[in-house]
Order: structure tokens, then sequence, then C-alpha cells
């Protein structure tokens, strides 16, 4: 059968959005870690957070540009899929059998470079499922190929950033891969029951190993039941509190000054509504509704499987991280330790997400004159 590939332009709006959030970002972040940077540099320079982050985001938009024009079916085409699960796995093994501990077990470095490994095994897993999902379409409702199967492979990664510790990364990346595996045709029946069974074991095992995540939730129902961790909640609370809906001004937070831990990486979102008030907080969260929807837009105008499920994937892996971080910091989710998409400090975590942006601008050039199956109905 013949195929008819109609060229289109790239998507104006999902590229202009992210490029606001990085500009966007990188201004917020300056304020944010101003304080904590005079700090760590013994009072000479507010801009240490910055500049390092400034060195990141130059390569992070040129490979953003650059995978724009790089044909997303190469990925296929020269069998990337498995050897990205395969180098995820072991470079997670070898981050945390590296000697280190706490935090510093999620983190690799080569001489000056450093990046986090479960940033790389996200994007691994979705461009693998993406992959199995187009090659066994036909056969997603049976129960091993839907979910035995794919879960199996991803599931030692899971457990490799798990133990790092990352339970927060974990979640989110399981929540992509069962919401994936959905929308590729896995039966609701067993796709429920998987994810009870899941859940249920990693809530087990999460509580088992770390008490702190217990004391998380507690501190969550009942921000009294732990001073120390219902801190965060509460001062990201009262910056919000004090912002109002205009802010008090760029620069003039006064959370950041030591109150607010964590004021330029998790809890970023909460000196945006400080500084520059609700307003400012519903723009940004306008923001990442249209990225989603443009993403869902590129998929629906993709009749191509591979596109479909690979721009759902970096839909969700975006979307997700964006309202869990701000969840968190406006008090409907307990703390875990999320960084907000293209504004949060973090080279790892930019580059990822601008990665993701560039493939889905590639996919948004071509549109394939195919009939499709009836589940993709579910995209919609």
């Amino acid at each position: 059968m013949k195929i008819n590939i109609k060229e289109k332009k790239q998507d104006k709006w999902l590229f202009f959005t992210v490029i606001f959030l990085v500009g966007f970002g990188l201004a917020v972040l300056f304020s944010a870690s101003s304080v904590e940077s005079l700090e760590l540099t013994n009072g000479d320079s507010p801009f240490y957070y910055f500049l390092r982050q400034f060195l990141k985001v130059v390569p992070a938009v040129l490979l953003f540009l650059l995978m724009s024009h790089f044909n997303y079916k190469n990925f296929q085409k020269l069998k990337l899929p498995w050897i990205l699960i395969g180098t995820s796995f072991l470079l997670l093994l070898y981050t945390k059998f590296q000697g280190c501990g706490g935090d510093a077990c999620r983190w690799i470095s080569i001489g000056p470079i450093s990046f986090q490994t479960s940033d790389f095994a996200r994007f691994s897993i979705i461009i693998f499922l993406a992959d199995y999902i187009d090659r066994h379409y036909k056969n997603m409702d049976q129960f091993f190929t839907g979910i035995v199967f794919p879960t199996l492979v991803v599931l030692p990664i899971a457990l490799l950033i798990m133990i790092q510790p990352d339970n927060s990364t974990t979640i989110i990346l399981m929540g992509i891969v069962f919401s994936m595996l959905f929308i590729g045709g896995a039966k609701l029946i067993q796709f429920f029951t998987t994810i009870l069974l899941g859940a249920s074991s990693m809530l087990i095992f999460i509580i088992n190993q770390k008490s702190y995540v217990l004391k998380r939730i507690l501190s969550f129902i009942d921000p009294s039941s732990s001073e120390a961790i219902g801190y965060q909640s509460t001062q990201s609370l009262l910056a919000l509190q004090q912002g109002g809906f205009l802010g008090r001004g760029w620069g003039d937070s006064v959370q950041k000054h030591q109150y607010l831990p964590e004021p330029h990486t998790d809890f970023i979102f909460a000196v945006i509504g400080e500084e520059l008030g609700f307003l400012a907080g519903i723009i940004v969260m306008l923001a990442y509704i249209i990225i989603f929807y443009r993403i869902i837009k590129i998929a629906k105008n993709s009749n191509d499987i591979f596109g479909i499920i690979l721009s759902i994937g970096f839909g969700l892996s975006i979307t997700y991280y964006a309202f869990v971080n701000i969840g968190v910091v406006i008090g409907v989710i307990p703390v875990t330790g999320v960084t907000l998409p293209f504004i949060s400090y973090g080279g790892s975590s930019l580059i990822t997400n601008l990665l993701m942006v560039g493939i889905l601008l590639n996919i948004s050039r071509a549109q394939r004159k195919l009939r499709v199956r009836k589940w993709r109905l579910r995209v919609n």
C-alpha cells in the first residue's frame, strides 16, 4: 500500500510555550536561588546556581533544536529502544554501587558533567513502550503481551530507582507506564488489577523500608503530627498567602531567606506565587495545560502508532511532573521532592524534557494518511 506522507510545519504553540517557560524559569531561578548562592559562596556571588543552570540551558536548547529535525522513526530503525533500556539499567546499577550515600546515589559524575540516571531511564522507558506497543498493538488486549511482559521489562529499572531512594520518581514513572499500556490497548480489568497489586506491593515496600514516607503521608493529613516534615508544606503555603494576587515583587521573597527549603528546586513554584502572585501561578499552570493540549493534538493528528504513543508518553511525563510539583506546593499532595519542568534548577531534568519536546516537534511535522485501529480512540 502506498503511504502518502504530508509534511507540516512544527507546532508553534508548543515551541513558544516551552521557550517561554525556559526563559521565565531562568529569571525566577535567579531570584529563588540568590540567597543560597550567597551563602554557598560566602557572600561573593548571588549568581552561583543561575550561572550553572544557564550553562546547562545552552546545550539543552541546542539538543532541543537538533532533535526537532531528527526523524523520530530512526529510534526504531536503529534498534535503539532495547539499547536505551539496557543502558538505563546498567547506569542505575552503577549509580547504586559506585559508593555513595543519600541523594548522591541518584547521580553519575563524569568530570565536570553530572546527570541524574532516573531522568535518562524515564526517557528510555517511554521510547521502549512506544516501540513495543507499535510492534504488538494487535495483541495488546492479551494479558501477557499487554501487561505482564512490558511490566517485567520496566520493573527492574523501577526497583533500582526506588532503592536510590527516589520513591516519588518511581511512582510517577509507573503511572506513565500503566497509562501508556492502557492507551496502547490493555484491557481495563487487567489494567486495574495490575495497578492495584503493583501499587499495594510498592506501598508496603516503601512503608517497611522508609519510615519517613509514612511520616510524610501523616504530616499531609495532619501537618501538626510531624513538625519537621510538615514544615515544608507550611512554609510553601505561607509564601503563597504572602504573595496574594499580584505578588510582593520580583526578588522580594521573604521565604527564600532560609525559611523555605529547596526554593530553587522542589518549591520554586512557591517563590513564583510569593513574588509574582496568584496571577503568575495561573499563567504557569495554563502554560502546562497548553503544552499537554498541543501534545494531544500532535498525537491525534498522527496516524503513525509509534508517533501517537510516543507523544502521549512524553506528554504524560511532562504534565505529571508539573502538576505533582504544583500539587505539593499548594498542599493537595504529600511532599514528594519532584521538580517543576523547565523551571526548577537541574540540568538532567531540563535536558530530558527539552529532548522530549524536540522529538514532539518532529512528530508534529509529518502526518500519514492511514486508517488506524479503534484503540486509537482512547487518545481522544
